[in-house]
């Protein structure tokens, strides 16, 4: 039998932060306050007991022994508000002043020593009355314990009222304590959302929490990765839609043909093959890739020359290039072409070393660019291939006679010159007829 597992509830980060911060303030306050009530007490206790024995020990002064043993009317103590002041025979019997008529703490002073503690419901100090060397009686001095307990209980209140406030403060800060702490995640989820509705564009500032800072690193990296990626993606369609229109136009004008030009359809079929596996490859370029640029261009000329419009190639000594072949090959198949359907007369290729560069050139005999016209859609993708190397795309002139050129980096100082291996040799130009194309 199948059971499904409920989703465990989850709590918030705020609420989780608040009941913490109150958990640590009511324990810290169990832990000191439990303590110091019970020491508050025992200081209430020892305050009344040193008073007591003050009051007990003053009275004493002004007691005749004697008149004690003589059963002499004594006269009524003073004692301090609220304090039970009498005294007691050697049996315990109040003679005179306050108290309980007959006290067992009294009774026990005939030892000769003072005595405390609770006595008849109050809390008692005794101080013998000595004669000569024996005991004629006892000066009782006492406070009702309810009183005490009074007082206790009042300074427990404050205590609690005081343990009270500090909950109060305390949980004012935890309420801004943690929107200080969740506020940070608050914003990474919905950056964390927003990135997954596609948008790539996150920043997010420092919180000055070590994981919060993390986390957002990690999620602004993610977005840069996310949006190079669409930006990849987007250039790819952008660059295969603009690089497949050409070869599949001509494929169709070859099998509309009546009859069907197979031989030529087969042709750009290779082409169109050719084309798609360029377009899968600069799809992850290679940080080491390399190529002959003389050899492109030679391909190039090869494949774009017609008996109308003838492509030239001229090559000179170079040294490799720091581009893949798929790469170069497109961007030369881009400016060929815009050479070709804008252009007039003769394609020139031309391949030469510019300093610690190499420059692939195409030029026409047309009008050139007209005054004030962006750049189309082929140069753009052709420009953004070649500035990914390290290279650029560089219009030399742009009328009449317009020259576009490539200027790609060197694969690497001190490597061997690779040029194109031709009747033509170096420097010359060389014609591609039909049977080489």
């Amino acid at each position: 039998m199948l059971t499904t597992r409920r989703p465990a509830r989850s709590r918030g980060l705020r609420g989780q932060v608040r009941a913490a911060i109150a958990a640590i303030v009511v324990a810290a306050l169990l832990l000191f306050g439990v303590p110091l009530g019970v020491v508050i007490g025992r200081l209430i206790e020892s305050t009344a007991l040193t008073g007591l024995q003050r009051d007990a020990t003053r009275q004493l002064a002004l007691v005749p022994d004697n008149a004690i043993e003589a059963g002499a009317r004594l006269p009524q103590p003073r004692a301090t508000p609220g304090t039970l002041l009498g005294v007691y025979d050697v049996q315990g019997v109040r003679i005179t002043g306050t108290g309980p008529r007959r006290s067992d703490l009294a009774a026990r002073a005939t030892d000769g020593r003072e005595h405390d503690g609770s006595d008849s419901g109050d809390l008692a100090v005794v101080v013998p009355v000595l004669s000569d060397t024996t005991v004629a009686g006892s000066v009782r001095a006492a406070v009702p314990l309810a009183v005490l307990h009074r007082r206790v209980a009042t300074s427990w209140g404050l205590l609690a009222l005081l343990a009270g406030l500090i909950v109060a403060v305390a949980a004012m800060a935890a309420q801004r304590a943690s929107r200080w702490i969740s506020a940070p995640f608050e914003q990474l989820t919905v950056a964390a959302r927003e990135l997954g509705t596609g948008r790539s564009d996150v920043r997010l500032p420092p919180y000055g929490i070590a994981e919060a800072d993390a986390a957002a690193g990690a999620l602004t990296d993610s977005a840069r990765s996310v949006h190079d990626l669409l930006s990849r993606e987007r250039e790819f369609v952008r660059h295969a839609s603009h690089q497949l229109r050409t070869p599949l136009a001509a494929l169709v004008v070859h099998l509309e043909r009546t009859p069907p030009d197979v031989s030529a359809a087969l042709e750009r079929a290779d082409h169109l093959e050719t084309t798609i596996a360029d377009l899968l490859a600069l799809r992850s370029p290679s940080p080491s890739a390399r190529c002959n640029p003389a050899a492109v261009a030679a391909d190039a000329a090869a494949r774009w020359h017609t008996p109308t419009r003838p492509v030239l190639l001229r090559a000179d000594d170079t040294r490799a290039a720091a581009l893949s072949t798929s790469a170069l090959r497109q961007c030369l198949d881009v400016l060929v072409d815009n050479a070709i359907r804008h252009g007039a007369g003769d394609v020139i290729v031309t391949v030469e070393p510019v300093g610690e560069m190499v420059a692939v050139e195409v030029s026409d005999e047309g009008p050139g660019f007209v005054d004030g016209a962006e750049p189309g859609t082929g140069l753009t993708l052709a420009a953004e291939i070649v500035e990914r190397s390290g290279g650029s795309l560089l219009v030399r002139r742009r009328t009449p006679r317009p020259r576009v050129a490539l200027l790609l980096p060197a694969a690497g100082t001190g490597e061997a010159g690779l040029s194109v291996s031709s009747s033509s040799g170096p420097g010359r130009t060389a014609r591609f007829g039909p049977s080489q194309a």
